[in-house]
C-alpha cells in the first residue's frame, strides 16, 4: 500500500528536480498553488484524473510516481508483469480506493486499475472530473451508476461495461452500501498513434470543422 503522502513527497520531488515553480505547475493544471501545495503536503486526495494532469505537466510517465528507478524508453518487442490478486499500489481517496496493477512497468499505453467507489451521490462525489486519454470501466460487484457531461446515467449491473471518452466530464457513484467493485482500463492520451498513424482527432488541425457530436442533451439536475 502506498501513502498519499508518499504520492505527494514523490510529485513535490519530481517538481523540484526538473526546476519546474508551483505557479508554473498552476498554469499547466488549471489547479491553484494552494491547492498543489495541499496535493504535495497529503492534504488533498490525488485521484487518478490528479495524477494524470500532474504528470502531464511535469513531462514523466505516471509509472514515474511507483517506482524509484529511472524511467526509460523500452524498445524490446517483448516485456511482461504479473501481477498476483492484491498485488500493486493502493491509493485510497474518499471517493474511490484504486489498485494500479503492474505500475513497475514505464511507458504503458493502458494504466489497468481495480478500484472500489465510495461515494454514493454527486453531491458526496462533487463536480464531474475530466481528464485526457479513453477508460473502459467494468463492473464487478455491487451497482455502479454512471453521470456523463453528455448523456443521461447509465446503471451498471455486474458484468456490465461502459466505454468513454475520459475529456467528457464523468463521475462513478455507488448504489450498493459497502462500495461497488469495478475493473478499469485507462489511456493516458485520447490521440494516441496506433500502428504508427495518428488517429482523426489528433490529426485534425484547428482550421478543420469538429466531427458532429451524436450525444443526448445532459438530464437537467
Amino acid at each position: 500500500m502506498i501513502e498519499q503522502g508518499g504520492l505527494g513527497r514523490k510529485i513535490k520531488a519530481l517538481r523540484t528536480a526538473r526546476g519546474i515553480p508551483l505557479s508554473v505547475m498552476s498554469a499547466r493544471t488549471g489547479y491553484s498553488v494552494s491547492a498543489l501545495s495541499k496535493m504535495e503536503n497529503d492534504r488533498l486526495g490525488l485521484t487518478y484524473d490528479k495524477l494524470t494532469k500532474l504528470t502531464g505537466a511535469l513531462g514523466v510517465d505516471i509509472g514515474s510516481l511507483f517506482t524509484d528507478t529511472a524511467q526509460t524508453a523500452v524498445h524490446a518487442g517483448g516485456r511482461r508483469s504479473v501481477a498476483r490478486k492484491g498485488e500493486g499500489r493502493n491509493i485510497q481517496t474518499g471517493s474511490y480506493d484504486y489498485l494500479y496493477v503492474s505500475p513497475e512497468l514505464s511507458r504503458k499505453r493502458i494504466v489497468p486499475i481495480r478500484g472500489r467507489v465510495h461515494a454514493a451521490t454527486l453531491e458526496e462525489f462533487g463536480p464531474l472530473i475530466s481528464h485526457d486519454g479513453e477508460e473502459w470501466i467494468y463492473v464487478l460487484d455491487g451497482v455502479l451508476e454512471v453521470h456523463s457531461e453528455f448523456y443521461e446515467p447509465e446503471i451498471l449491473e455486474p458484468g456490465d461495461s461502459i466505454y468513454i471518452d475520459s475529456r467528457m466530464g464523468h463521475a462513478y457513484l455507488s448504489k450498493t452500501p459497502g462500495g461497488t467493485d469495478i475493473i478499469a482500463v485507462c489511456t493516458e492520451r485520447a490521440d494516441d498513434f496506433v500502428y504508427g498513424e495518428p488517429s482523426a482527432e489528433a490529426a485534425r488541425t484547428p482550421d478543420d470543422p469538429a466531427p458532429k457530436s451524436r450525444t443526448r442533451k445532459p438530464k437537467t439536475r
